[in-house]
């Protein structure tokens, strides 16, 4: 077998076997809830916009150089240029959301080949926040743009965690998928290029 044809074959076939063996159903899924901690810390939900975009290093390193605060700044140019996913908890919506696999946000973001995924928090924060700010979480995305498995997020109070189950909304108990629909829901929760969404 001509070399170039085998090593096209053999790259192939792994593809398809992570496909099979780590669910391709499961790639890019991005999963983000509250903890029940954010309550007891600032004795209520308060109004939290999260946002999850693919960036390219530059991009990146646009968001470092700028700091959370400057990020979320009303008509912040650098936000509004990579037309993140975004959503909004708050007291009256603590229920968890979904950044599908599918969805027209990754169609777009692929276009400039990102190398990381960037997921960020508006969070009140205290004076002696970390070099590091713990309310952004970096995620690589070199290897194909791909997770194995879908990105579970957990907003606590001041810092973003990645967990290993998928969030809960803290006052029902139920994950993302088993909330009942809200005719409500999609343009006062989540932003971004909603109606491409639908």
């Amino acid at each position: 077998m001509n070399r170039v044809l085998r090593d096209g074959f053999f790259h192939l076939l792994g593809v398809i076997l992570g496909c099979v063996l780590g669910g391709c159903a499961s790639q890019r899924q991005v999963v983000v809830g509250l903890s029940p901690d954010v309550e007891t810390y600032y004795a209520m939900y308060p109004s939290i916009e999260f946002d999850a975009v693919a960036v390219t290093s530059e991009e990146a390193d646009q968001i470092k150089s700028e700091g959370v605060d400057k990020y979320f700044a009303p008509a912040s140019p650098l936000r509004k240029r990579l037309a993140p996913f975004t959503v909004y908890f708050s007291q009256e919506h603590t229920q968890p959301e979904i950044l599908p696999y599918r969805s027209n946000y990754w169609d777009r973001w692929q276009k400039k080949k990102p190398e990381t995924l960037v997921l960020i928090a508006n969070l009140p924060h205290s004076p002696d926040m970390p070099e590091n700010d713990p309310r952004v979480l970096y995620i690589d995305l070199k290897k194909g743009g791909l997770f194995v498995k879908p990105v579970y997020v957990e907003i606590e109070p001041q810092k973003i965690t990645r967990i290993f189950d998928k969030p809960q909304d803290p006052q029902t108990n139920l994950p993302a998928e088993n909330q009942k629909p809200d005719a409500q829901r999609s343009d006062t929760r989540i932003h971004g290029d909603a109606e491409k969404e639908k």
